[in-house]
C-alpha cells in the first residue's frame, strides 16, 4: 500500500495513515484504508483495529478538495460513505487515536470508530461549509453522537473544536496527555483484546441495529439477539462458567 501501513502485535492491528504532510484523503487512500480493514478482519487472531496517523502533528486534514469537483465528486462521496459504513459495521473493536488536526473526512472516520483517544492539542472540525458544501457523513452521524444543537454548531459554523470540548460533546472517549498516550492506547487495546471476538461482534451489532429503533423495539431486539444468537455461542457459556468457577475464561471465538 502507498498511503497506509499495517502492523500487528498479538491481537491488536494498527492501521497508520502515511500521506504527508496532512494525510489528505484521496480515493486511492480511502480504498487502501478499506483494504487494510479487510486484511485485519481476515486475521482470526486480531480483536482490535487501531486507526491512527504515522505523520506527526496531524490525523487527517480531510478529503481531497480536487476530488470534490463535478467530474469526481460522485465517486468520492460513494467511496467515503462505503468506507465509513465499513468502519461502523466492522466486526472487531475499533480505536481511533487523534493527535493534531482531525478535520473534514478525517473527523468523519474518527466518528465511525468505537473509541477515540485524543491528546489535548488535537483539534476537530467540519469546515466544509466554508467551501460552499456540507459533510454528508457528519450529517448522518453527528445527531446520534452529539444531538441536534451541537450538530448545527459543528456543521453550520465550520469552526475548530478543541479536544476537551470535543470530549464534552461526546466526540472523544477521553483526552490523554501526550506523554500518557501510548500507555493508554496499549492498556485499552489489551482490555478490548481480552474479550471474546464473537461476543464483541454481537454486542456491536446490537448497539448499531438498535440506534434507529424506538426504546421498546430496541429492548426487544437486543433481548432476542441475546437469547437466539449470543446464548448459542460457546463463549457465552464459557464466560459464565468461568466466573462461577473463579477462573479465567478460555475463549473459542464461536
Amino acid at each position: 500500500m502507498k498511503h497506509v501501513a499495517v502492523t500487528t502485535d498479538e491481537k491488536v492491528a494498527t492501521i497508520r495513515f502515511a500521506r504527508p504532510p496532512l494525510n489528505i484523503l484521496n480515493l486511492e487512500m480511502m480504498r487502501e484504508i478499506s483494504a487494510a480493514l479487510d486484511e485485519c478482519a481476515k486475521d482470526g487472531n486480531v480483536r482490535v483495529a487501531v486507526i491512527r496517523s504515522g505523520v506527526d502533528g496531524v490525523f487527517s486534514a480531510g478529503a481531497d478538495v480536487r476530488e470534490h469537483l463535478p467530474e469526481r465528486v460522485e465517486e468520492l462521496i460513494r467511496t467515503m460513505g462505503a468506507l465509513v459504513w465499513r468502519i461502523l459495521t466492522y466486526p472487531r473493536a475499533t480505536l481511533c487515536v487523534v493527535q493534531g488536526k482531525c478535520l473534514g473526512g478525517g473527523m468523519e472516520l474518527a466518528m465511525a470508530c468505537d473509541f477515540v483517544l485524543a491528546t489535548p492539542e488535537a483539534v476537530f472540525g467540519q469546515p466544509e461549509v466554508k467551501l460552499g458544501v456540507y459533510p454528508p457523513v457528519a450529517l448522518a452521524l453527528l445527531p446520534h453522537l452529539v444531538g441536534l444543537r451541537a450538530t448545527h454548531d459543528i456543521v453550520l459554523t465550520g469552526r475548530n473544536i478543541p479536544a476537551e470540548e470535543a470530549a464534552r460533546m461526546g466526540l472523544v472517549t477521553r483526552v490523554v496527555a501526550e506523554d500518557d498516550l501510548e500507555p493508554n492506547v496499549l492498556e485499552l487495546g489489551k482490555a478490548l483484546a481480552a474479550n471474546s471476538r464473537i461476543v464483541v461482534e454481537l454486542a456491536k451489532r446490537g448497539i448499531r441495529e438498535g440506534l434507529d429503533l424506538k426504546t421498546e423495539e430496541a429492548l426487544r431486539h437486543s433481548s432476542e439477539l441475546y437469547l437466539k444468537d449470543l446464548m448459542a455461542t460457546q463463549d457465552a457459556l464459557e464466560g459464565l462458567k468461568a466466573f462461577l468457577e473463579k477462573r479465567k475464561p478460555e475463549w473459542k471465538d464461536r
